[in-house]
């Protein structure tokens, strides 16, 4: 990993820590402390932000993202959230990717390995299941909460639900993964580096993959 360990957990946590949360939920920690372990193991190549989303959609990937229900709170009364996690994982990721202001859309085809336009028509598509799904809840009188409901009625609209939904990432991630992390470093760095393989599913970022 290049730079100092410490610098680089405190530029990249929190994106990444909204990235794992987009696909894991309350198990979005999990992921952090995976994609920085990788990190060891496999340094950045071309884009160092890009790389550190391709290791942490990696680290999702293993720990069933893509095949299980998203994990929030059992009883969630709010309707953004219950809307959320009836979402694709894909859709739900690229939504937040864009409406936190992540990442670009040509940055977010990277990291999912789609082409641009794709990713456009997946967040067109997320955009409207997720107000479907909100109206819906909404409808059956499934919210509990009044003041979400007040908010995303509020965030319909104005037609700003996905940022409502982005700003919906808990404040900081649970216990010490900061220290756990570095510690993780320490002792990954001590031992012998077997041969690099690299993530899946994206593997190289920058000229020589844009020209690929």
């Amino acid at each position: 990993m290049r730079g100092d360990p410490g610098s680089l957990y405190d530029a990249h946590a929190a994106r990444l820590y909204a990235h794992g949360w987009s696909l894991l939920g309350d198990d979005a920690a999990t992921a952090v402390h995976d994609a920085f372990a990788a990190a060891v193991r496999h340094p950045p190549r071309g884009d160092v932000v890009l790389w550190m989303y391709a290791l942490s959609r990696t680290a999702a990937r293993s720990r069933g993202a893509f095949d299980r229900p998203w994990r929030v709170a059992a009883g969630e009364a709010d309707p953004l959230l219950r809307a959320a996690a009836a979402l694709r994982a894909e859709q739900r990721e690229a939504l937040l990717l864009e409406a936190g202001e992540w990442l670009e859309v040509p940055d977010i085809a990277h990291v999912l390995g789609l082409a641009p336009d794709t990713v456009r028509q997946l967040l067109h598509t997320a955009r409207a299941r997720l107000e479907r799904g909100v109206l819906g809840a909404l409808m059956r009188g499934e919210a509990a909460d009044g003041t979400a409901v007040a908010e995303v009625i509020a965030a319909i609209e104005k037609g700003t639900l996905p940022r409502l939904l982005a700003r919906r990432v808990p404040d900081g991630m649970p216990g010490a993964p900061r220290a756990e992390v570095l510690a993780s470093y320490e002792r990954e760095a001590d031992e012998p580096s077997p041969a690099a393989t690299s993530p899946s599913p994206l593997v190289v970022i920058g000229p020589a993959a844009l020209g690929a």
